[in-house]
């Protein structure tokens, strides 16, 4: 069973398809990585915009305190904008300084008061959130506000020597790992480890004598060459993680991994707007990557699997590239915006296949639940295993059966 295992790993690794398939994930690497030059977060570090706001509400502040008005509405801007402003001024003299613990410290405080006074009526977020056919920018700037407050309170706990603009930025390495795994990347690598298993076994019925001669039973032969799969899935992943991680570092620094990424609390009910900091909790980064990993390195097994059962069953690769694609697909065809707030759809496995999302949060965000964890994912996910284990079993039973 090793030396078949070996054969096939060889095979895997030297075939066209293969070295094609790495070959995008290179290209895909590359084009992220240098695609972050122009990468500009929403809650960026922007001196500019910081002067303007901070020089337009001091000038206000001034003017009230020299002529005071007896409006209501300028009474309660004026209670409003002094802590806001002394929190502006103290980020604006810790960037002048370089000092990113204290620009951390008074940008989460900053975080947190416009959390309090945003009300867009008067006040409005970011306007990078107000993009077209947004109707939930509301909903997207207290995430957005919310997450960073917490996020800088935990670089404000960092050493100087840890922090950088491309830190506050979330542009290193580790930084735009990270953002990719919450992206489209988990995706990607299912689809390279579908491509890579779709004519696993098929491809032997050209040699059917010779492959029905192997001294070995149907379940070592499915097994050997699941492990053969899952080996070049790893490859494919770790390189991709790798290129991804080198390209970005090269660039703004290749991070730590005990950076802080925020993920929102397990114990929040995303059907209730956000309406402070403590919504959220924050984690090393390096734990979260290594959770993506595996989670991803489970989901592509899962598609190994359910692949070669189904050339066992269907022999065509066809019906196995369009029955993969279509569960692999189905997030992007089905889902929408709060699409389980009022009708509970966390059992519905197929939307727990972006593993980046759903550990940090943004899955049970976007969809308004509070059901939508990595915990009943895998349980879910599980059930799947099982259920095609129990369908190899059953047909692996048959009298007539025989993989060839």
């Amino acid at each position: 069973m090793k030396d078949y295992f070996f054969f096939e790993l060889r095979q895997l690794l030297k075939s066209k398809k293969t070295i094609g398939l790495f070959c995008l994930l290179l290209i895909y690497s590359g084009v992220y990585s240098f695609w972050q030059r122009d990468f500009r977060p929403i809650e960026r570090v922007d001196k500019t915009e910081m002067q303007q706001r901070y020089t337009v509400r001091q000038d206000f502040l001034d003017q009230q305190a020299a002529n005071p008005s007896d409006h209501w509405s300028a009474f309660m801007a004026v209670e409003m904008f002094t802590p806001w402003n002394e929190a502006e001024k103290q980020r604006l003299d810790a960037l002048a300084e370089k000092d990113w613990q204290a620009y951390a410290q008074s940008t989460s405080t900053w975080y947190h008061l416009a959390l309090q006074f945003t009300d867009e009526r008067n006040i409005f977020y970011t306007p990078d959130y107000y993009t077209f056919r947004n109707y939930y920018a509301g909903y997207d700037g207290r995430f957005g506000y919310a997450s960073t407050a917490k996020l800088m309170e935990a670089f404000s706990q960092l050493p100087n020597s840890k922090l950088s603009q491309a830190v506050m930025e979330q542009k290193t390495g580790v930084q735009a790992l990270q953002r990719s795994f919450t992206e489209y990347l988990p995706i990607l690598l299912i689809a390279v480890s579908l491509f890579l298993a779709i004519d696993c076994l098929p491809k032997e019925r050209r040699h059917k004598s010779l492959f029905l001669s192997l001294p070995l039973s149907t379940e070592e032969i499915l097994w050997s060459k699941t492990a053969a799969l899952m080996v070049g899935s790893a490859i494919a992943t770790l390189g991709t993680m790798f290129f991804i991680w080198f390209g970005s570092g090269i660039q703004f620094g290749f991070g730590s991994l005990e950076l802080p990424v925020t993920i929102l609390s397990s114990t929040f009910d995303a059907r209730y707007p956000i309406t402070d900091f403590n919504a959220f909790e924050t984690q090393a980064i390096g734990l979260f990557l290594s959770q993506c990993f595996l989670a991803t390195l489970f989901l592509q097994f899962l598609y190994c699997r359910g692949i070669l059962l189904f050339s066992a069953l269907f022999r065509s690769e066809l019906i196995n590239l369009l029955v993969s694609g279509f569960c692999l697909l189905s997030p992007f065809l089905f889902q929408r915006r709060w699409f389980s707030a009022y009708l509970d759809k966390t059992l519905y496995v197929y939307l727990y296949q972006n593993v980046g999302q759903v550990l940090s949060g943004w899955t049970r965000f976007y969809f308004g639940s509070e059901g939508f964890t990595m915990e009943k994912g895998l349980l879910l996910l599980g059930g799947v295993w099982l259920l095609i284990e129990l369908c190899f079993f059953l047909t692996i039973q048959r009298k007539k059966f025989h993989l060839a």
